[in-house]
């Protein structure tokens, strides 16, 4: 079947798609050897999940925890591939270049759309998903302080759990065997 190329629409969430801002260890540092990945959450309507599903593509994604009835899936791109490594192409609206340095990250809740590559690989029942490009429709500003939010409520306090009680241990008879 080859290469499909799927184009969906949604809310990003933690991009992390430019040589600045990549994951460069992954889980448990499997990313490491390979120089990291570049990643992005996005919030599908079902109308893009019913794109992405057709496409044969593996992602299937969970309920967003932000948005009601939208599903979170992440796309990513190996940094160091045979094919296709290193960051995605990223563009404003217009087209023209993302600049990290003077338009900065994207923050969570922008509106993307994304371009991505569905391939077949040599197994079978292995499909591949590719992100190839990243267009930022609406920019939401990236604000550190926002995932520090809960700064203004007090701590939640615990008590301390209760020490149980020693109960006292029992001498063994001169003529009982102890197992």
């Amino acid at each position: 079947m080859g290469t499909r190329r799927v184009k969906l629409s949604g809310i990003g969430y933690w991009a992390k798609v430019f040589p600045e801002n990549r994951d460069l260890t992954g889980y448990e540092n499997a990313l490491a050897d390979i120089g990291g990945q570049t990643t992005i959450d996005l919030d599908l309507d079902q109308a893009n999940m019913a794109k992405l599903t057709k496409s044969k593509s593996m992602k299937r994604g969970t309920p967003s925890p932000d948005n009601d009835g939208l599903t979170r899936v992440k796309f990513t791109r190996k940094w160091t591939e045979n094919y296709g490594g290193g960051a995605p192409d990223v563009v404003k609206p217009d087209g023209q270049p993302w600049d990290y340095d003077m338009d900065g990250p994207i923050g969570n809740g922008s509106v993307v759309e994304v371009i991505l590559s569905v391939y077949d690989t040599s197994r079978k029942t292995i499909v591949g998903t590719r992100l190839d490009k990243v267009k930022v429709i609406e920019h939401t500003p990236y604000d550190p302080d926002a995932d520090d939010d809960d700064d203004e409520t007090p701590p939640v306090q615990v008590a301390p759990k209760a020490q149980p009680k020693a109960t006292p241990v029992k001498a063994p008879l001169e003529d009982e065997i102890p197992f």
